[in-house]
């Protein structure tokens, strides 16, 4: 005999229905989607890396550049004073020579000069002749010009050796006695080279004493210089 389903088991079964389909409804709503979803995979061949997402770098602040600074150079004072620019006037100088002879027989020599320093060891100038003789009453008058140059030929001390030449054009005044003790003046203009050596002594830095000797390349019997012809003079700037 079959048994017939009590009501109170027929509510727990329909009760045990509801919370199965209750459950499910959850687990349902619950349950993520990458369950469902396929997965992406990547594109690009097998085993290739992928790109790294690109980085933005800041871009770096330009530094400023310290400043160069050029080592100075110290050039020695010689070349200092070589290099500082001289005005015309600076290389001229002025000086000369003179001479003084009293008595029953006078001779009165002046030799001013006038010099340009192309160098400081090579100078070039010009200068004046005068003579006047006095003997026995007689009086004679010579007078001419000249050129020279000098080099500086080495230092000695505080001074220098130096190489002279120059030429001297002089009218020169002579007497012609005869017999019956009369004279004439007469007159007659000598060109005569002069060279030799001479040195130069230091007075500053601009001013100097020089003491020549020379030779006399003219032996004309009128030539009033006998060698060796001894000269000395002095130089002076025009401007210190």
């Amino acid at each position: 005999m079959s048994a017939t389903p009590t009501p109170h088991f027929a509510k727990c079964l329909l009760a045990l229905c509801f919370f199965l389909c209750y459950s499910l409804s959850a687990v349902a709503q619950v349950e993520p989607d990458t369950v469902k979803r396929k997965p992406t995979l990547p594109a690009g061949p097998p085993g290739s890396p992928q790109p790294a997402p690109a980085q933005v770098k800041p871009k770096p602040q330009a530094q400023p550049k310290p400043p160069v600074t050029q080592p100075e150079v110290v050039k020695p004072q010689d070349e200092q004073e070589e290099e500082e620019p001289q005005e015309f006037i600076d290389k001229l100088y002025f000086g000369g020579s003179f001479g003084l002879q009293f008595g029953s027989y006078t001779n009165i020599t002046l030799l001013p000069i006038i010099g340009y320093r192309v160098t400081d060891k090579f100078s070039v100038g010009t200068g004046i002749v005068y003579h006047f003789i006095s003997d026995g009453g007689v009086s004679l008058h010579n007078y001419g010009g000249r050129a020279f140059t000098q080099l500086e030929v080495v230092n000695i001390g505080d001074g220098a050796l130096l190489a002279h030449a120059e030429v001297e054009a002089l009218s020169r005044q002579y007497l012609r006695v005869y017999p019956n003790y009369t004279y004439d003046k007469l007159r007659k203009t000598l060109v005569m080279p002069m060279f030799g050596v001479g040195y130069r002594q230091r007075i500053s830095e601009k001013a100097s004493f020089d003491l020549l000797l020379l030779y006399n390349m003219n032996d004309d019997p009128v030539n009033p210089y006998s060698n060796p012809v001894i000269r000395a003079g002095i130089n002076l700037p025009f401007r210190r």
